[in-house]
């Protein structure tokens, strides 16, 4: 399991809840070339086409915008779940389910 942000999480600190979340759910943690280009993240957590390829059971994408190069590290994942309060990024080319639709009106601030 990943738990991957990009630029939609706002701001570095907030990669302190992305690491919580990671910690309680055993899960390794995952950034957008964006997040780690604005220095919030290290490199060797980037996903995609320049970073990692991964193909973990379950990928949750926290506040990326699911670019064709972050899609290239991560699209054999067996179940990605995209959160997004955008309401069209381009990740929700390659959603599978509802969910994202639905979560993403939830976890509006």
């Amino acid at each position: 399991m990943i738990v991957s942000a990009g630029r939609g999480i706002k701001a570095q600190e907030n990669f302190k809840l992305v690491e919580e979340l990671s910690d309680q759910l055993n899960a390794a943690i995952g950034a957008s070339r964006a997040a780690v280009d604005a220095g919030w993240a290290p490199n060797d957590w980037q996903v995609g086409q320049t970073g990692k390829i991964v193909a973990p059971e379950l990928y949750i994408a926290l506040g990326i915008s699911g670019a064709i190069q972050h899609l290239a590290g991560m699209k054999d994942s067996k179940v990605i779940v995209a959160i997004n309060k955008d309401e069209r990024p381009p990740s929700s080319r390659w959603r599978i389910t509802g969910w994202w639709r639905t979560c993403s009106r939830r976890c509006r601030r």
